[in-house]
């Protein structure tokens, strides 16, 4: 009789267990290079990597930039579908700009696809998000429960502490899935390059911040709970200074502007007559960039079929700089053939649905959401360009 109740017990316990929502905290180091965990002793990092899974880095989509990438990544689209195709652009068709800075951004008509936390909470999982590109838009339907508006200078403990506090909430109020963001890579990177002492006392702190949240995720009994997983929206290069393409010089005289800004720029002409002599006028002066109308880009950046991108495209080659402006660029850039590798970025995840001590090539970061709807065992939204059969085997028993 014992043994009979226990083997219940068993049974009951395991049902338990299988039917409680799994926890996933997703991070962001903006602008984390590919190889920067090889730059300095980073015990943190390295404990979650040998407990964990590990990509040899994560392909970026095109443009390499931030708010493209990070939409991406929360939504599986490529830009020309989720429509973040720069961080900053005109629509040609109403003639509004978008900018990541001010009011503008938190429009909701700016944004396509269907972000994750929109996908969890018609699965009934609450979410939280402490900083993610859209997830403050104006709309509350395409909100996380819980969300944050951006304080580039909120200290790296306030933003742990966040995270911390939701997942002490009420169980019915708790989030399941919660995003946080670090820019402090990307502002060293441009600021000092991506080589710099500078970079490695980044590392040092960030490491530092993950014992942090481990230690914390420890007391309040979630760190074996929890499914962490690293990212990051792209890496660096280093930039040679004298390597300008006077971009706006060559075009005076020309009515237009440009969306986006950095490595790639599209050019919006004003009159279509000007497109041909535009492009003609820079097919002539060449050197240090790739030249494209936007319906002939290589089919591999998948970014041609949207209005937003512009007339013309000009990709400037690693090392290289366009000048749009009287300002000199910084000494590391991004936005680049996101097939070149120092574009790429970190994949590491740990925890109860992730293999241990698992490395592996490089994945893709549209591949992330359907891989998050995988770990909650709901269906993605329609139309994704990520595929779980690309990544799905980084799950234990996959």
């Amino acid at each position: 009789m014992l043994k009979k109740i226990t083997y219940i017990l068993v049974l009951i316990c395991t049902f338990l267990i299988a039917a409680e929502k799994p926890y996933v905290l997703l991070i962001s180091f903006d602008g984390f290079r590919w190889d920067y965990t090889d730059k300095a002793e980073l015990p943190n990092f390295n404990y979650l990597i040998n407990h964990g899974v590990k990509a040899s880095s994560l392909q970026p989509v095109f443009p390499s930039k931030t708010f493209p990438n990070h939409y991406s990544i929360i939504t599986g689209m490529y830009p020309v579908h989720h429509n973040l195709v720069f961080n900053d652009f005109t629509d040609p068709r109403t003639g509004e700009r978008y900018q990541t800075k001010g009011a503008v951004k938190l429009e909701s008509k700016w944004y396509g696809g269907e972000p994750f936390w929109v996908t969890a909470d018609k699965n009934g999982i609450r979410t939280a998000s402490v900083f993610w590109v859209g997830s403050t838009v104006n709309d509350p339907q395409r909100r996380p429960d819980y969300f944050n508006y951006y304080n580039h200078t909120l200290s790296h403990g306030d933003r742990v502490s966040k995270i911390i506090n939701y997942l002490q909430l009420p169980e019915k109020e708790r989030p399941h899935f919660l995003t946080l963001y670090f820019p402090d890579t990307d502002d060293i990177g441009h600021r000092f390059g991506p080589d710099s002492p500078q970079i490695i006392d980044t590392l040092k702190t960030l490491d530092v911040m993950l014992g942090d949240l481990f230690s914390r995720l420890k007391r309040i009994h979630m760190l074996k709970k929890i499914n962490i997983i690293l990212v990051s929206d792209h890496g660096m290069i280093s930039v040679d200074s004298t390597k300008s393409i006077p971009l706006k010089k060559w075009l005076n005289g020309y009515h237009y502007h440009l969306n986006g800004h950095g490595p790639v720029t599209g050019i919006v002409c004003d009159s279509k007559k000007d497109i041909p002599k535009i492009y003609k006028l820079l097919k002539t002066k060449k050197t240090g960039y790739s030249l494209y109308y936007k319906n002939e880009l290589p089919r591999t950046y998948h970014f041609s079929d949207n209005m937003r991108i512009g007339d013309i495209v000009v990709i400037a080659h690693p090392k290289y700089w366009l000048k749009l402006s009287s300002y000199g660029p910084s000494k590391g850039a991004h936005g680049y053939d996101n097939h070149f590798l120092d574009m790429q970025g970190i994949f590491m995840a740990m925890g109860p649905a992730f293999k241990s001590g698992y490395k592996t090539g490089t994945v893709r970061n549209i591949d992330i959401y359907p891989l998050l709807c995988k770990i909650f065992e709901i269906k993605p939204a329609k139309g994704i360009d990520g595929s779980l059969d690309r990544i799905e085997y980084v799950l234990k028993g996959k």
